[in-house]
């Protein structure tokens, strides 16, 4: 595990060089502008997405079995991510003139994944609990002997 840690950092502070080296060697780049954006994306995620990740999973956990929470929880986090993504898509107003700007059913699409990741989430909840059951009936059948 250590050595796939170190490639993945290693790979991602390559990554990060490499689009720093390409920022500062873009004319067209205004400095000012990108320090300003990530100071705001900072305040953002500090300010308002980790509070309400972190509150969603205390309530989460009020409700969900102890087994099940991290399957449940990692749902919620990407549903909660793909709404973000999603949402600008499905409300945004659509130009009579120009068929091919958001030409797609963004709202249908949407709905759809989420259904998907639900079905996804059930079955793995059941799948873990049936092969939780099997193994507990394993056991319990020993001791019987």
């Amino acid at each position: 595990m250590t050595r796939l840690r170190a490639a993945l950092v290693g790979s991602g502070a390559l990554l990060m060089a490499y689009a720093v080296a390409g920022a500062l060697t873009d004319p067209g780049v205004k400095p000012f502008g990108v320090v300003l954006f990530l100071a705001a994306v900072l305040v953002a995620h500090d300010a308002v997405w980790m509070p309400v990740v972190l509150a969603a999973g205390a309530l989460l956990g009020r409700f969900v079995a102890r087994r099940h929470r991290p399957v449940v929880r990692a749902a919620a986090l990407m549903a909660a991510s793909l709404l973000v993504v999603a949402v600008p898509l499905v409300v945004a107003v659509r130009p009579a003139d120009n068929p091919s700007v958001l030409p797609l059913a963004y709202g249908r699409d949407l709905v759809l994944t989420l259904a998907a990741l639900a079905a996804g989430t059930i079955l793995v909840v059941a799948f873990r609990g049936l092969r939780s059951r099997k193994r507990t009936e394993r056991t319990a059948g020993r001791d019987d002997r």
